[in-house]
């Protein structure tokens, strides 16, 4: 077949492509909606822990309760399944007692899939919930992109800021930051879906995902603070402890193209149907 037809070929293989519905963009099992064409917005619940020296590591995880708005994000329109999240290895890079900001390095969050209608994640303990939510369906994978932020602290590159504040007794914290879309975990079209480098890291580079997240220690899972520590994360917190409950919020741009394989794949079978209409000619 001549090279202009090839081109064709290839042209109409990502026509189809642009052509899908933009009201029922599904990647992965999860709707996500008209604005899933040009967009990812995501609203979750959030549990995180208590960090306080250079060093430490920062954890926590969540219920994803909204995409794009809805809250019945299933592929079938139904509250019969879930995306849960792990978050680790954010690392404490510096930290100003003073003012409250901290700089993170590193980080990973790994976002898991359930068939089944949401927990109740006050029903039992953070550390329970993680073994739960990691014995889930991996669904994709986020790691921290490293950013230049010069007015937030004087330091080369983080991949995550945070900022506690205290209001009376309440501690609050504010958090932000950058990650990339991962392969070798969880969903690869879910992987190639979130690879949308639409987020600027002041340091020339893109990154896939902005994450904004909002916590205080008012309102804590119970079972976390049973016991004779029962106050302990709102009098003196230790690092490590689960006192921090929230909101997370992610976003960033969506990555509809064909993967390289996919298009390939699609243009094999339209030079085969091509073929077999010469052939019957």
């Amino acid at each position: 077949m001549a090279f202009k037809k090839i081109c064709a070929v290839l042209g109409t293989a990502v026509g189809l492509a642009a052509a899908a519905p933009a009201s029922a963009v599904i990647v992965g099992g999860i709707d996500f909606g008209a604005l899933g064409a040009t967009q990812h917005i995501e609203f979750a619940d959030l549990a995180e822990t208590y960090v306080n020296a250079v060093g430490q590591s920062l954890q926590g995880y969540g219920f994803i309760n909204k995409v794009n708005g809805d809250t019945t994000y299933c592929a079938d329109g139904s509250s019969n399944c879930g995306l849960y999240y792990y978050f680790h290895d954010y690392t404490v890079q510096t930290i100003d007692l003073v003012t409250g900001k901290v700089t993170f390095t590193g980080g990973v969050i790994d976002i898991y899939y359930s068939g089944s209608p949401a927990l109740n994640l006050f029903g039992q303990d953070s550390l329970a919930n993680v073994a739960t939510i990691t014995g889930m369906t991996p669904w994709a994978q986020l790691v921290g992109h490293s950013f230049f932020d010069p007015v937030f602290a004087p330091v080369p590159t983080q991949t995550l800021n945070g900022l506690g504040t205290l209001t009376g007794a309440t501690l609050s914290e504010a958090g932000f930051g950058l990650l990339d879309s991962n392969p070798g975990f969880g969903d690869p079209a879910v992987t190639h879906y979130l690879d949308g480098n639409s987020e600027g890291d002041n340091l020339g580079g893109f990154a896939d995902v902005t994450v904004t997240t909002s916590s205080n220690n008012s309102v804590l899972n119970p079972h976390d603070t049973a016991g004779p520590l029962a106050d302990s994360c709102r009098r003196a917190p230790e690092a490590g402890d689960w006192c921090l409950q929230g909101t997370l919020n992610a976003r960033g741009s969506t990555n509809l193209v064909p993967e390289p394989a996919t298009l390939a794949l699609l243009g094999i079978g339209l030079l085969g149907v091509g073929f077999a209409r010469r052939r019957r000619t």
